[in-house]
């Protein structure tokens, strides 16, 4: 976790939220107000591409899992967000934070799958747990 909050409090990571932000943008009116949850879950998909190998040699890659819509929507609904399907984010301060409770949410996950099942975490860190495809 601590990593992961070393991270998104970067400036590497503010520069690949806001890269990822406009990739998923791209082609689409944009006013950076009342953004849609679809954009959000595109760039929090995206910005798992961004995540960076950890200072003790650890690849964050490889223990963070990357979100789905289901994981996103759960960390929003985790802190009592309003539902995002009918107005979306507020603004790109509120988009950020959305990113930020994703990601914080993902690390606490890997680290409790790391202390309940250390060779389940160990697979997945060594790339021998492929995830299932939602196809």
């Amino acid at each position: 976790v601590r990593e992961m909050e070393d991270w998104l409090s970067s400036g590497d990571f503010d520069s690949a939220w806001r890269e990822c932000y406009d990739r998923a943008c791209r082609g689409q009116g944009r006013s950076d107000r009342n953004i849609s949850q679809d954009i959000l879950f595109q760039t929090a998909i995206d910005i798992h591409g961004s995540l960076p190998d950890g200072p003790d040699g650890g690849k964050l890659p490889s223990l963070i899992p990357e979100p789905d819509a289901e994981f996103i929507r759960g960390a929003m609904e985790q802190i009592g967000a309003e539902d995002m399907r009918e107005a979306g984010l507020r603004d790109l301060e509120h988009f950020e934070a959305a990113l930020v409770i994703v990601y914080i949410q993902l690390a606490h996950c890997a680290d409790l799958l790391a202390n309940q099942m250390p060779e389940v975490s160990a697979a997945a860190a060594a790339g021998h747990l492929v995830p299932s495809s939602h196809g």
